[in-house]
């Protein structure tokens, strides 16, 4: 029988559709000679499946189960007997798997589900050994950026460390506008602080903005982030600009929005002049659009005795009591043809061009290769 596993790890509980197993995850600190017991519970679809159980990770040779399989729903335990040391200090991970029993006598092509639910041991590192994360949200104008700093103390020895955060205008974080210190806090081995605050931005314009946070607790830890100041503002970034004569054509105006809230009721309306004559109007569907995202407008642009030739398009969006627009060239081409013959052809010739003189060079290069052969 042809047999492929599906293997999953996931966060809460683990469920692969037919079997779960829970809890997701598991974690605690190293000791000499701890000792440890964990129970486990298999969801299962079927009273009649039978699971089979599993361990994996380097300290694999520690672990023992209750049991080697078990039948429908049902629980297990974990017991954990680790050594008096571990030589390799950080995380180390050992792994309980579960697996569809697959009967030997079966035939056929048959995907086995594996899921696998970890459990953490954490082994601290001698001396002084930090780790930390960063998160910055978001925001709209007015309002405070809100942040998360979380130290943890993975060393054997506490730390007092000194932690700031340094705003930047630029990605290559040369021009510092702001800064915010955190006030030092003592952290004792194997625990962890949770900083949240917030940072002024009454003073920053709308836009990205790029932050360094720095940990100093006599080693430097450094985590680039970056958050979004937005505006109530929809940004027309790209549309339509060619249509066949004789028909009625789509006309799509891409939009991005640069407010950090979702905006509701947004719409479009293009007018198409020929020297200032209106030749066509139309409206489009009514959207709502999430923070800082993108998406299509579609109307349709009625060219059915609109001639060959180049037009002039006011596109405006509509949303929340404002309105952008923008003006744009636009043409109309006969079906079948490719107008980019004729509006690149310039662009087309450059790159003929440059092809051929790349070939060209290669020839000549190939033939005082040749050359040069004949005369040794």
């Amino acid at each position: 029988m042809g047999v492929f596993l599906i293997i999953v790890s996931l966060s809460s509980l683990i469920n692969a559709g037919s079997l779960g197993i829970s809890p997701a995850k598991q974690e605690f600190y190293f000791e000499p000679g701890i000792e440890k017991t964990f129970t486990f519970k298999i969801v299962s679809a079927s009273s009649e499946q039978i699971t089979d159980l599993y361990v994996k990770g380097d300290l694999a040779e520690y672990v023992n189960l209750s049991k080697e399989s078990v039948l429908g729903r049902d629980s297990f335990e974990v017991y954990i007997k680790l050594p008096n040391k571990i030589e390799i200090p950080g995380k180390h991970r050992i792994l309980i798997g579960a697996k569809e029993h697959v009967d030997e006598f079966d035939s056929g092509v048959k995907g086995v589900v594996v899921i696998q639910a970890p459990i953490d041991v954490l082994v601290p590192y001698p001396g002084k050994y930090a780790e930390a994360s960063f998160k910055i949200a978001d925001i709209n104008e007015g309002e405070d950026a809100v942040f998360e700093l979380e130290i943890f103390n993975f060393g054997t020895e506490k730390i007092f460390p000194n932690s700031r955060i340094d705003i930047y205008n630029d990605e290559e974080r040369t021009e510092k506008i702001k800064t915010k210190v955190i006030e030092p806090q003592e952290i004792k081995s194997k625990e962890r602080i949770l900083i949240a605050d917030t940072i002024d931005t009454s003073d920053l314009k709308p836009g990205p903005y790029f932050v360094t946070v720095n940990v100093d607790y006599g080693k430097i830890i450094e985590i680039d982030d970056e958050f979004r100041i937005g505006t109530l503002l929809i940004k027309i970034i790209d549309y339509s600009n060619e249509f066949e004569e004789g028909k009625i054509n789509k006309f799509k105006i891409e939009i991005e929005s640069l407010w950090n809230y979702e905006i509701k009721n947004i719409y479009g309306e293009v007018s198409v002049t020929d020297n200032g004559k209106i030749i066509d109007t139309f409206k489009t569907p009514t959207i709502n659009l999430n923070s800082w995202k993108k998406a299509n407008l579609t109307g349709f642009f009625d060219a059915s005795s609109v001639e060959e030739g180049k037009y002039v398009a006011n596109l405006k969006i509509f949303y929340e009591n404002k309105d952008v627009y923008k003006l744009v060239s636009i043409y109309v081409i006969k079906p079948g043809f490719n107008s980019l013959l004729i509006i690149g052809s310039s662009a087309g010739i450059v790159l003929i061009i440059g092809v051929l003189i790349l070939i060209i060079c290669l020839i000549v290069k190939i033939h005082k290769l040749k050359k040069n052969g004949r005369k040794k």
